[in-house]
């Protein structure tokens, strides 16, 4: 895939087809003459040449059920009889999002764009795991794409605090889930649409985007992703504001009142190494054979073990299967869930 992405207004499948090119080496030649032609201009006119090449703000190699050959046959029509899957790439803009389907030959498929702002960041859902007391209103309108982007659909709420939810099928928006503080990630599986905010963390049903549960105590990071997590298959990880002992697993590090196995096991190693040098100098001098003036070697510290200058961090993972409807997730109870 060599070619310049078209500017073009959102459309879902069936977009432009960008045809495999092979890479070329400028000569010489060719060198100067587009050194000529970009800097003789600009000396006359003083003003530097513009360019309008757009500009990518991320881009990321998407799996999921979109390019799917068993879910998806139309990609065996759109790309031929290939048993190798074909690759979803979808490329971030300063003015919205493409997603493109590349095949095993290189060629290149335009499946969505949408052209409204700048897009922080985008996941495709896969099918959702469907109950069997529960209906997927979206049947209809599946594969979804989910993106959070600087101007949401009302048009009043304020950058990055909505998830726009739309049809890779029709291109439509299908549904808009509205918060009140910016929007720094999205993570999705089977069964539940993850939103990462700075300190918190809203879970939504995969199925019906009904509220699932929150995290209300996620620890701020000051790197480029405020509110670090991973969602699995079942389970969820995120840096937790403070330790709760009884959520704590073996291992690890310990607060200032406890010790961790290790260095309990350490400590022992020391006092009992202590004591048998002190054994042994003793029936020494019993012996004769060193003068009891000797001084005793100093032996190892016996202080406890040193700790790092920096505080633990803390990560937890919770089963999001097992997590009530709803739940305020601020760990005030005193069972682990």
């Amino acid at each position: 895939m060599a070619s310049d992405s078209p500017r073009r207004p959102s459309r879902c499948a069936g977009g432009v087809v960008v045809r495999a090119q092979a890479a070329t080496e400028q000569t010489y030649m060719e060198s100067v003459v587009t050194f000529l032609q970009d800097v003789v201009p600009q000396a006359y006119t003083g003003t530097p040449p513009s360019d309008d090449r757009e500009k990518i703000v991320w881009v990321r190699f998407e799996k999921a059920d979109i390019n799917d050959v068993a879910r998806s046959p139309e990609f065996l029509e759109m790309h031929g009889t290939v048993s190798v899957p074909p690759l979803c790439l979808m490329i971030g803009y300063t003015d919205g999002l493409q997603i493109w389907s590349i095949s095993p030959s290189g060629e290149a498929q335009e499946l969505f764009s949408v052209r409204h702002g700048p897009v922080r960041t985008a996941r495709i859902l896969p099918a959702p795991h469907i109950g069997p007391m529960k209906t997927d209103s979206f049947a209809a309108k599946r594969p979804l794409l989910g993106v959070c982007k600087s101007a949401g659909s009302s048009g009043t709420s304020p950058p990055y605090c909505c998830v726009d939810l739309y049809s890779l099928r029709t291109g439509e928006m299908v549904k808009s889930i509205q918060f009140k503080t910016p929007i720094y990630d999205l993570h999705c599986n089977k069964r539940i649409l993850v939103v990462g905010l700075q300190e918190k963390i809203a879970a939504f049903d995969s199925c019906t985007f009904a509220k699932k549960f929150f995290v209300t105590s996620c620890f701020p990071c000051p790197g480029p992703n405020l509110n670090p997590m991973a969602l699995g298959g079942r389970w969820l990880a995120y840096a937790e504001n403070k330790l709760i002992q009884c959520h704590q697993s073996r291992g690890g590090a310990c607060g200032d009142s406890a010790q961790s196995y290790t260095a309990t096991v350490i400590s022992a190693a020391k006092t009992l190494k202590s004591g048998l040098t002190m054994v042994g100098k003793v029936v020494t001098q019993l012996a004769g054979t060193l003068p009891s003036a000797v001084p005793e070697e100093e032996g190892a510290s016996h202080g406890g073990p040193r700790r790092s200058p920096h505080a633990p961090g803390v990560v937890t993972v919770i089963d999001t299967q097992a997590v009530g409807e709803g739940q305020v997730m601020a760990h005030s109870h005193a069972t682990p869930l």
